[in-house]
This record gives C-alpha cells, structure tokens and sequence, in this order.
C-alpha cells in the first residue's frame, strides 16, 4: 500500500480525532451560526401559517419567539404566547460534517459552502419544534387560535418528525459524500484491497 492512501481505519481515527474541536467550535460560537437558521425558521413559520410570529429574539442559545397567539394567565390579564426553541437541538449535525470534512482533507471553503447548505435543514428544525408547540402541545384551543387544523396537524408532526430525527444526523453525510466523491472512491478502492479474499 502507498503512503498516503487513505484507509477507512485511518479515515475513522481522524474523525474521531477532529470531533471534540469541531464540537466545542460549533457550541461556543452557537450564538452567531444559529441567528441565520433562526431567521430562517421565522421565514418558514411564516410561509406554513402566516401571522403567527411577530419577533424573533436571541439573548442566549435559546431562540424566542414571540407569537400573536394570546394567553390568559390570571383572570383579566392577557398576554402574547412567547415560545423557545433550543437550536442546538437542530444544528449539532455542522459539528459532525466540519470533523468528516476535516477528516477528508477537504479544502476551507467546501467546509463553509457545506455550512451555508445546511443552514435550511436547521431552520426546518427549528421552525417545526415551535409548530408543534403550538399546533400540538400546548393544546386545542392555542391551535385552534393560531388557524392549525385537520391536515396542519398532521404536516406539523410529520415536518417535526423529519427535523428532528433526519435532518440533523443525515444530511451533514450525505453533503460530505456529495462534497468527497474521488475521496470515497479512493477509500473505497484502498478498502477493496486490503480485504483478504477466500478461495
């Protein structure tokens, strides 16, 4: 085997190695990549049900959004339904894509066009963890305020199902393989050849 030809053992090892930076990368600068997955969510709140969000807001990790929705906590008093959503929740997968990149040998700005790429798979995230706040959790009569019937309901834990189980820890693989062809390939290849064959 020549030096330098990549191996899936070595290609694993170097995975595992880049993870802890990549991961506390993306949790300290969690405030600043989440803000445009945030905005994005809001925009896609808004396409599903329009009206439903007034604010966004980020004064830590956590997004809140400030609804039309109205509540009544105490006789007399009414107040605006205000919803958080941990991003986190929605965006670990940029960790885990910067380390099989990284891993890869993968040029800057691949890692940077794959980080932008993934950015409408959090939002999606994150947008449907407020939807089904609202339009299931919190109750008939939030969703029936917020016009969530019938099919919404059904739309809303459906996109929330596939935000919250695939998107995070499939896409991120499926960018670095669209982004790594002739890597695979040659992992692949070295693979093939260091598999002993029985006669």
């Amino acid at each position: 085997m020549m030096a330098g030809t990549p191996t899936l053992g070595k290609f694993v090892l170097r995975t595992l190695l880049w993870l802890p930076p990549c991961l506390a990368a993306w949790y300290f600068s969690a405030h600043y990549h989440t803000a445009g997955a945030g905005a994005l969510a809001h925009l896609l709140v808004d396409g599903f049900q329009p009206g439903i969000v007034s604010a966004l807001e980020q004064p830590g990790i956590d997004q809140v959004f400030v609804t039309t929705l109205e509540v009544h906590p105490e006789p007399g008093r009414t107040g605006l339904l205000v919803l958080e959503v941990n991003p986190l929740l929605y965006t670990y997968g940029l960790a885990f894509f910067g380390a099989l990149m990284l891993a890869a040998g993968a040029k800057w700005w691949k890692i940077l066009v794959g980080a932008v790429v993934l950015l409408p798979f959090q939002s999606w995230g994150i947008a449907f963890d407020l939807l089904v706040q609202v339009g299931v959790k919190l109750g008939p009569d939030i969703a029936a305020q917020a016009g969530l019937f019938g099919w919404h309901r059904e739309a809303i834990a459906l996109g929330y199902q596939i935000g919250n189980l695939i998107f995070p820890s499939l896409i991120p693989v499926v960018l670095w393989a669209g982004f790594n062809r002739s890597f695979i390939e040659n992992l692949l290849r070295s693979q093939a050849r260091n598999t002993p064959t029985h006669p």
